[in-house]
């Protein structure tokens, strides 16, 4: 009888997997990335485990996901894999193998359940940003639970608690949020966008101990009792009339232990303080003219599992900050970007574009982040950053395209990183050139000179690009320091790229041999500090 129904469920289960796996589909991704180090003194790249001993490290993730449309499924997993990785860590590479992320989603009529590793934000990430971003090593999903409850459309519920993934294990303390969205039209052509979104953190209990064993080291005007829960709340809104629009966004933080003024002071003090931050952007367009302006003021919004040390620089982080300043993808004026401060912080930035015609485009952008307690410093110590971009795109022809600009920024190294001036003036004009030789061929090159003043000194940077379509890509670039600061370094170093790709359908690899200055590297918004490299980098992409 047993034997029977085992061989009957047996079928029943075979037979639906079947059923399931026919009407749906399977896709994945895999990237890999091999690092190859060599040992280069001249440019600071030495001293560190990978240079003197380990000389190859490497990351993958392999993914693998399933989509069934009338069954209203979900689900994926993902491997990950570090040998020696510098991702998480620049100084200090690690060694790990495991299931970085899985989940499992079901739509049933109106609501969607989700289990597993979920990425999610509320508003603009203010109070709450869960994200992948594999080139700074960020991976702060939450493992647990959500629910999201559409109403006609118009509201969209969403409820979800689970822990922050910590590497291939978790952090202990509990997150909890809740937010809603609503999408209503006015009149024609009047859209309204209202939301609202609250979180709560409650910690465990050994990392309150933890916090308390460092309050208890301060005298006793310094110390105060910490609580296990602390509380966000935001509300937002968008406004869409015509060709503007208006984004704000108001948050709030109940008071908790938090770093004291990470702007002036490197100690990892603790403080009992609140939290707030304003945020807003405002649109305007038309056909050849578009015009955005942003504001931001952020005091002591310091947001993340725990206010104990952590071992890499985005552990533990709950909230994103939108950055104001210009996010550049050329190579020099990337060297100064003002990242968001969760301590204190008052921004302005600005946009604007211009079409005359198809042939030009000219935009002006600029943008100036300041501290909010002007008395209580001296002048030199509360402006953070300030800078200026204009440059000009022309196409005289379908196959030629050039754009010619400059950018100055005035850069706070010791706001920012907490070492140098608190007055660097980086001067860089730029040139860039795109020809189509063909339908396959084309060729660009990009040149940028820059002049700073009380840091690095002097630099070019040169880069000519190949591309055969659909399948090759070369480019060789040098970026020069041709006239340093002796302060900085006395040596005239070159930073050599050599790159070549190969792109064959769904795959794509790619060989690089690096050189790259240590300094400030961004990606989303998002910045940190890294050490100088020296090696050949291998990339492999592919999709299926």
């Amino acid at each position: 009888m047993w034997i029977r129904l085992l061989c009957l469920s047996t079928f029943l289960l075979t037979n639906t997997l079947s059923v399931i796996a026919q009407s749906g589909y399977f896709s994945g991704a895999f990237q890999s990335n091999a690092n190859f180090f060599i040992r280069d003194e001249k440019i600071g790249a030495f001293n560190l485990p990978h240079y003197d001993n380990l000389k190859i490290g490497a990351d993958a993730w392999l993914n693998l996901n399933y989509t069934n449309e009338k069954f209203g499924l979900e689900a994926g997993v993902r491997m990950d894999v570090f040998y020696n990785s510098i991702l998480r860590v620049p100084t200090t590479p690690y060694t790990a193998v495991g299931i970085g992320n899985f989940y499992i989603k079901k739509k049933v009529k109106d609501l969607t359940i989700t289990g597993g590793y979920i990425y999610d934000q509320i508003g603009s990430g203010i109070i709450f940003r869960s994200y992948e971003e594999r080139p700074l090593g960020i991976d702060n999903a939450i493992l647990g639970a959500r629910l999201e409850y559409d109403i006609k459309e118009v509201v969209r519920l969403k409820a979800f608690a689970g822990v922050q993934k910590l590497k291939f294990s978790i952090q202990k303390p509990i997150i909890f949020g809740f937010n809603a969205d609503g999408n209503f039209n006015i009149k024609d052509k009047v859209l309204l966008q209202p939301g609202v979104g609250i979180l709560n953190r409650s910690m465990d209990k050994e990392s309150i101990d933890q916090v308390v064993s460092t309050i208890e080291t301060y005298d006793t005007l310094g110390r105060f009792v910490p609580k296990y829960n602390t509380y966000a709340a935001t509300f937002y809104n968008t406004l869409t009339a015509g060709s503007f629009s208006w984004y704000v966004e108001g948050a709030f933080k109940t008071r908790e232990a938090i770093k004291k003024d990470q702007i002036r002071d490197a100690k990892d003090t603790l403080i009992n303080s609140s939290g707030n931050c304003v945020f807003t952007t405002m649109n305007y367009s038309k056909k050849g003219f578009g015009v955005t302006f942003q504001f931001k003021r952020t005091e002591n919004f310091y947001l993340h599992t725990s206010p104990n040390p952590t071992e890499a620089l985005f552990d533990g982080l709950l909230s994103f900050l939108p950055p104001v300043s210009r996010q550049n993808s050329l190579r020099l004026p990337a060297l100064y970007f003002a990242q968001s401060l969760e301590n204190r912080e008052l921004s302005f930035g600005t946009e604007i574009t211009y079409s005359p015609n198809r042939k030009m485009t000219f935009t002006v952008q600029g943008a100036y982040i300041r501290d909010f307690l002007l008395k209580q410093y001296n002048p030199s110590d509360t402006a953070f950053f300030g800078e200026a971009y204009i440059a000009g795109q022309f196409k005289p022809t379908k196959s030629l395209e050039f754009e010619i600009g400059f950018h100055f920024a005035r850069y706070n190294k010791f706001i920012y990183r907490k070492e140098g001036h608190h007055d660097i003036n980086a001067y860089t004009p730029f040139f860039e050139l795109s020809y189509k030789i063909n339908k396959k061929m084309s060729i660009r090159t990009e040149w940028q000179y820059q002049h700073v003043i009380k840091d690095y000194g002097q630099w070019i940077f040169g880069l000519i690009e190949f591309n055969f379509a659909p399948h090759f890509s070369i480019a060789v670039s040098d970026m020069w320091n041709f006239k340093p600061n002796p302060e900085i370094n006395p040596n005239a170093n070159h930073y050599y790229n050599i790159f070549a790709a190969y792109t064959h359908g769904a795959n794509r690899f790619s060989l690089a041999f690096v050189k790259q200055v240590e300094g400030i590297v961004c990606t989303g918004g998002v910045c940190r500090l890294e050490p100088a490299f020296s090696g050949v980098k291998l990339g492999i992409n592919s999709t299926f």
